[in-house]
């Protein structure tokens, strides 16, 4: 899904379009960002390589995150994504792919909460059809994959051990990261 998504983006890129997105430009890291389950766990299986250290000073930045977020609506959803780290991204190299597509033309219209983002169709629609064709591939195979968000669900994958383990055996286990 993530190489998928990062074809589309560098097809775009390779026919001419330029981004007005930049390394520490962050508008789009106040979104609510939802992550597929096979998202969740790969994020997860790389952080868990922490030092233990900086594992629990995430864990503890991820719990404060979701007292905040849990149970906002999308359009009332403004916070900083907790993988954020002096205006960059953390988990750049393994970010979601609704993150990987994400783009403007436009970043001064980024600055205006709720604005129409100005961005390519084609990536978009591209994207979109990629994320929906893995969950349902994963929904074939009886495996759950619907969107979470982010820093719930990895707070919750880091923090109970079984998680991925019953996942693969069919269990919905981010109810409660939505």
């Amino acid at each position: 899904l993530q190489r998928g998504v990062d074809n589309v983006v560098q097809a775009a890129i390779d026919k001419g379009q330029k981004f007005d997105c930049k390394a520490g430009c962050i508008y789009c890291c106040s979104a609510r960002v939802e992550a597929l389950e096979p998202e969740i766990f790969q994020i997860t299986r790389e952080l868990k390589k922490l030092p233990p250290e900086n594992l629990a000073e995430l864990t503890e930045r991820l719990r404060k995150h979701g007292v905040i977020a849990k149970g906002l609506a999308i359009q009332d959803y403004h916070l900083s994504c907790p993988f954020l780290i002096e205006n960059l991204c953390s988990i750049y190299s393994i970010r979601p792919a609704v993150c990987r597509k994400a783009h403007s033309y436009d970043v001064e219209k980024c600055r205006v909460p709720a604005s129409e983002i100005p961005e390519s169709l084609e990536i978009a629609l591209k994207s979109e059809a990629l994320m929906k064709g893995t969950a349902q591939a994963y929904s074939q195979a009886s495996l759950p994959a619907s969107g979470h968000e982010l820093g719930q669900a990895v707070l919750l994958a880091l923090t109970d051990e079984t998680a991925e383990t019953r996942w693969y055996s069919g269990e919905h286990v981010f109810n409660d990261a939505r």
